[in-house]
């Protein structure tokens, strides 16, 4: 295991415990909306890709709306969170994965719809993970990844600047939504919709093609 795997994986792994608690107190009111657009872009054939799906939230959320789901997360702790609510609902069609979404275990064109939310902010090579969505996407899938941009006033990136200090839980891109719609477009995909929802933090609801 590499210094950034290591690193990141010690975080998430310390931080799983208190993740629940901690969206429902913080962005509760923004994740209900991020989730009623997921809901609109899927289909009841769907082959999903979650990356980043920490205790398995937006999977959960959705797994009923589609055919299956493979949701993966560099941190045991969290899945380890997430397989125990998937034996408390008997939910069958969610696959739990340890996997590094700076290099995929999947082949190429596996997925019809690819989901990160709140994930490419957080990342120092961001390009890595968006590359690896856009080769196990299909032709004809979509890339779902609505992500806080801190950087889109003032006041948000001083939130972001002192949640981090405190908390150790560090925006490393401080995006407007203007810039992370050009990482995107940079990296091979064309925007199909992009969206502000307002909250603690401006979030960019971005769905994109290759």
């Amino acid at each position: 295991m590499n210094n950034r795997q290591h690193k990141e994986r010690k975080f998430w792994d310390k931080f799983a415990g208190n993740y629940d608690k901690f969206i429902k107190k913080t962005v509760d009111k923004t994740y209900q909306s991020v989730l009623s657009n997921i809901e609109s872009e899927l289909e009841i054939s769907n082959t999903v890709l979650e990356i980043g799906t920490g205790t398995g939230i937006i999977s959960f959320a959705i797994c009923s709306k589609v055919a299956s789901i493979v949701a993966t997360d560099i941190s045991p702790a969290m899945l380890k969170i997430a397989t125990q609510k998937q034996e408390e609902t008997n939910i069958r069609n969610i696959d739990f994965q340890i996997q590094d979404s700076y290099q995929l275990t999947f082949p190429d064109n596996t997925f019809d719809v690819v989901i990160a939310s709140n994930l490419l902010h957080l990342l120092y090579e961001p390009e890595k993970p968006i590359s690896e969505v856009k080769r196990v996407l299909k032709d004809n899938g979509i890339f779902i990844a609505p992500t806080f941009c801190a950087g889109e006033n003032v006041k948000s990136k001083m939130i972001a600047n002192i949640a981090g200090f405190f908390s150790g839980f560090r925006i490393v891109n401080k995006w407007t939504i203007n810039d992370y719609k050009k990482i995107l477009t940079t990296n091979g995909f064309s925007i199909n919709k992009a969206i502000r929802i307002d909250g603690r933090f401006p979030m960019a609801y971005v769905v994109s093609k290759k």
